[in-house]
């Protein structure tokens, strides 16, 4: 295929990304009750009628199901399915998940059509589907590994003074165990780690959020407002950031958007001009303090301020994954999701490297500015092996789903290679537009920073 045409497929991803992503969530939504009351809700005036062809091809086409992903965008944007990128293995845990959210679908008939049977596969998708990542996240990563470069951003360029500053999501959820660890634990280990290795020159801070009350609901009002700079901007001191770090523990809610509002209210005189001000929100959840936290970021991104505000999603479902990685879109900065305390840490490691350059630049030792990412290459790798790993989960749940149907007696042996042929062809399209967003990536690469402005140009158009 033309290179041009996967140019306009990735510039077509963040601008198509408001439909597709709506019709995304509004099947990530629904939950396993919901999903089972759906299908047992359609009305049969027989058993005998349902495996009736017609009605059949009625039953599942007013279901109005999520199309199959064709288009390039189309997978990026598919999100997760009804059991949230979880696989059906050969765990009997698993497969009563799948048959649970299967609800009480028909049996294919065994003379069934080519149409019923991609109708069929069509509705299995929407249970096994798993969210693939967008190459538009590697733009981002590469944009803020140019950071101190002369071509960069006007927000990327060195300051004399460098404002580091973590937002920590000290809500409920981060309570959960993380591998013989909470959450909590793990991202203040990570973060302790990170800060102790910056510049002494720079100023580093830690605010909190959710940090106090409970999750339920008449503490909601206390928690909600529960924000606080724990660490008070200023150079890191060992000693005393630990006693902050002491000071909170998981509690309750989520105000996403209350704890940009108080980030941007505490920067208010650190004018762009004259620092390099660098934000990340470190979160587990989706707002649930009834504010809007793109707008917020966007607002805050938009200030005199000029912040670069990177998000990180720790161990997020695929409602918060969404939502924060739109608030990244909106600041201009770099999303990135990560499951566990090595993945936090490889994303620290990337600002400790910026960091150092800035302290050279700023004592006159960086002489060679025009610089490549170190980082470029093993983010390109790593997004492609992330999206072959979860293409591959995707068919290999979609073959144990299709096992199952046919022990369940939904299908019979002879539609069991046909039902697999479908997932098969999904899969191969999903390794070729991989494949083909891979080769974009590192000729990207090899233009330098021209051709990455340039693609991070074309991807969020008309200054969005």
């Amino acid at each position: 295929m033309e290179k041009r045409v996967w140019f306009l497929a990735l510039a077509l991803i963040l601008t198509l990304a408001g439909c597709q992503e709506e019709q995304v969530l509004q099947a990530d939504t629904n939950n396993t009750t919901e999903n089972a009351v759906a299908v047992e809700g359609q009305n049969k005036e027989s058993s005998e009628a349902a495996t009736e062809p017609e009605s059949l091809l009625a039953e599942l086409e007013e279901m109005n199901l999520p199309p199959l992903p064709k288009e390039p965008q189309d997978f990026v944007q598919q999100g997760a399915g009804l059991l949230n990128n979880e696989t059906i293995g050969q765990s009997e845990e698993s497969q009563a998940a799948f048959l649970e959210l299967l609800g009480d679908i028909p049996t294919l008939p065994e003379d069934a059509t080519q149409e019923e049977m991609e109708l069929y596969y069509q509705y299995i998708y929407n249970i096994t589907r798993i969210s693939l990542p967008d190459p538009s996240g590697v733009l981002d990563a590469a944009r803020f590994d140019m950071e101190g470069m002369p071509e960069a951003d006007r927000r990327y360029e060195f300051k004399e003074n460098y404002n580091l500053e973590i937002i920590l999501d000290a809500s409920g959820s981060m309570g959960a165990d993380a591998g013989g660890e909470t959450r909590m634990e793990q991202a203040k280990r990570e973060i302790q780690n990170f800060l102790a290795s910056t510049p002494e020159e720079a100023n580093v801070s830690l605010r909190v959020y959710g940090h106090k009350g409970t999750g339920d609901a008449a503490d909601k009002e206390m928690s909600c407002s529960a924000i606080e700079e724990v660490y008070e901007r200023g150079p890191y001191d060992e000693a005393a950031f630990q006693e902050a770090m002491d000071q909170f523990e998981p509690a309750g809610w989520t105000p996403v958007a209350g704890a940009l509002e108080s980030a941007g209210e505490s920067f208010e005189g650190l004018v762009g001009e004259k620092n390099t001000n660098l934000i990340y929100l470190v979160s587990d959840g989706i707002e649930t303090c009834d504010g809007d936290p793109v707008t917020a970021a966007k607002s805050f991104a938009g200030s005199n301020i000029s912040p670069i505000i990177n998000v990180i999603s720790f161990n997020a479902d695929s409602k918060a994954q969404q939502q924060l990685k739109e608030v990244a879109k909106e600041a201009g900065g770099a999303y990135k999701n990560v499951h566990n305390a090595e993945g936090l840490r490889d994303e620290f490691e990337r600002t400790e490297d910026i960091l150092q350059k800035w302290q050279q630049w700023r004592v006159g030792a960086l002489n060679n500015r025009n610089w490549t990412s170190v980082h470029a290459t093993v983010d390109i790798n790593n997004f492609s092996i992330a999206w072959n790993n979860n293409a591959r989960a995707q068919v290999n749940s979609e073959y144990n789903a299709m096992t199952v149907l046919m022990e369940e007696e939904k299908i019979t042996y002879d539609q069991l290679g046909p039902m697999k042929d479908l997932a098969s062809a999904n899969f191969a399209r999903a390794q070729e537009v991989g494949n083909a967003f891979y080769d974009e990536l590192q000729q990207i690469k090899e233009q330098g920073i021209e051709g990455m402005d340039q693609m991070i140009e074309d991807a969020r158009p008309d200054g969005e």
